[in-house]
């Protein structure tokens, strides 16, 4: 068969005569087709490389990327690609990109991939090389002025206003200086992580104009006298710069907490406040860990039930504002949990702030030391408050402060610890007219923070105290660190 195919092939004589007009006419015909055909499949590939370079593609045909997509949709950042940040220019980023999808298919493809999805990605492309090309690290930026609203546990969802004022900092190339949050940026710092999310550190090393570094141990690793472990990370090319993601590592896909779910639907009106203890209710549906939507559905739906017990004689709200929070409360859910990846707000911490999650504190807790020859403690990071923001002015139900005064002045030799929001409720009354020199008298006008009658054995007590309450009383006055200054160990919840 094939002797005979090759046999009739070479018996063909294919004549071109240009001078015969049906050969012309056929051959411009079979150009422009190969020509149509060319342009076609050309559009068609750059067509499907824009397709597979975009958003839409990153988040909806990979399903374990869906969850991220959501997030991603939701932020500041959803008019930015998804490969701006994760693939970058040129052709070597692309092949990698490429070739690192392969694996991604292979492993969706027998079911092997992570879940949640491995947060940080510890191969992403420096924030030089993205962040900064929006955000300018050489920029100095003025302080603003930040209001954060939460709402109580109570009955009233009462509301409760913080306002301070953040330091953005940065550098200042005319006086030739850097300070305020964005010194982080503008000052090398390295450091080494016990885990892969980068939420334990056990060195950081500063480095100085000589280019030496200032480095500071985690007590517990010089207590092991086990700091030759920083030799080892940089031979293995484990010590990290710090830069942009190590702070804002969720810019992107950043999962809020149900508090901060629930407080901002209760702000806007979507979760009404006339029904009593909503918020309390809401963050308790919000907060177990359940199997799948349908389950988390049912203990929401369950909210009604709660509330049909009622007096309808003493009802402040109707059933269609209660049908809307019911369905306001599905809607954070659906948003902020994905069962089948194990991914919610807990699982990715975000580290721009100090709350809900550590942030800040990752270092600067009191518990990173720069040491001497003979192991003495020089230095401590720096635990205080008011090099980021100032102290928060604090407004609760109808008595906000809408305006918070401005603070000038030297900062007192007293202030230079955060201890000072505890130990200043025991000034004498002329210390009180000092204060007012700086703060005004609306600053201690505060009902949220004073006139809680703390008992003389407060400190004693304050376990039952809090036990009682929640942490939504001690946290307004004191930051969660605070625990860990008496309680190095940790505090274990009770049972």
């Amino acid at each position: 068969m094939i002797k005979k195919l090759k046999k009739f092939l070479k018996a063909q004589k294919i004549t071109l005569d240009f001078s015969n007009k049906k050969h012309r006419r056929n051959f411009i015909l079979f150009n422009f087709g190969v020509l149509v055909f060319g342009v076609a499949f050309l559009y068609g590939n750059v067509r499907l490389y824009e397709y597979t370079e975009s958003s839409e593609f990153c988040g909806t045909a990979c399903h374990p990327m869906a969850p991220q997509f959501v997030r991603y949709e939701h932020s500041a950042h959803a008019n930015v690609e998804c490969v701006q940040c994760h693939i970058g220019p040129g052709a070597e980023s692309f092949i990698k990109s490429k070739i690192n999808g392969l694996r991604q298919v292979y492993e969706l493809v027998i079911d092997t991939y992570s879940r949640p999805i491995k947060s940080p990605v510890h191969d992403l492309r420096p924030a030089r090389d993205t962040c900064e090309n929006c955000h300018s690290p050489t920029t100095f930026k003025d302080n603003i002025i930040k209001n954060v609203v939460h709402y109580d546990n109570d009955k009233d969802n009462t509301p409760v206003q913080s306002t301070l004022i953040l330091k953005m900092g940065g550098w200042e190339k005319a006086a030739g200086i850097s300070l305020g949050i964005h010194w982080h940026v503008t000052n090398k710092i390295y450091y080494i992580t016990a885990d892969e999310q980068r939420q334990v550190m056990l060195w950081i090393g500063v480095e100085q104009e000589d280019g030496s570094l200032k480095e500071f141990y985690a007590r517990d690793t010089i207590t092991m006298a086990q700091t030759a472990f920083v030799e080892q990370a940089r031979a293995e090319g484990k010590i990290r710069l710090m830069d942009c993601i190590d702070c804002h590592n969720r810019a992107a896909h950043f999962i809020p907490s149900p508090q901060e779910s629930v407080d901002k639907a209760i702000s806007a009106g979507v979760i009404s406040k006339n029904i009593p203890f909503i918020r309390s209710k809401a963050i308790d549906v919000l907060t177990p860990i359940y199997t799948n939507q349908t389950e988390a559905f049912e203990v929401i739906e369950g909210l009604k039930d709660y509330y049909s017990i009622a007096s309808t004689s003493s009802l402040t709200y109707s059933s269609e504002e209660l049908q809307t929070a019911v369905d306001k409360i599905k809607e954070i859910y659906t948003e902020t949990n994905f069962p089948e990846m194990n991914l919610n707000w807990e699982s990715n911490p975000n580290n721009q702030g100090h709350t809900p999650t550590l942030g800040c504190f990752r270092c600067h807790d009191g518990k990173h030391v720069n040491v001497d020859d003979t192991g003495h403690e020089v230095e401590v990071v720096s635990v205080k408050c008011n090099q980021c923001h100032t102290v928060p002015i604090v407004g609760r139900g109808e008595k906000l402060l809408v305006e918070a005064p401005v603070i000038v002045g030297q900062v007192p030799d007293s202030h230079a610890d955060f201890r000072w929001t505890i130990e200043h409720r025991d000034i004498s009354d002329q210390e009180l007219t000092d204060c007012y020199q700086c703060h005004g008298q609306a600053f201690c006008n505060n009902d949220a923070c004073h006139n809680l009658s703390h008992p003389p054995d407060m400190l004693y007590t304050h376990a039952d105290i809090f036990k009682e309450y929640g942490d939504q009383v001690c946290y307004t006055c004191h930051q969660n660190i605070q625990c860990s200054q008496c309680h190095p160990g940790g505090i274990i919840s009770n049972p």
